[in-house]
């Protein structure tokens, strides 16, 4: 059951990158780990893909 939930969300990752147009197997994990989150919405992934590669955070003043 578990190998199963694996390939359904490796095969989500690849297909939400080929839609983006992203590569990279470290790319495509992280990709893995955060359906685990947030589950298989596209703009939830790609909301949360954006923000975990965010370089500097917002700093409010």
């Amino acid at each position: 059951m578990a190998e199963q939930e694996e390939s359904k969300r490796e095969e989500f990752a690849k297909e939400f990158m080929a839609e983006e147009g992203l590569k990279g197997k470290a790319r495509r994990i992280k990709i893995m780990k955060i359906i685990e989150t947030v589950g298989y919405n596209k703009s939830k992934v790609k909301t949360a893909l954006a923000r975990s590669t965010i370089v500097d955070r917002i700093h409010h003043d």
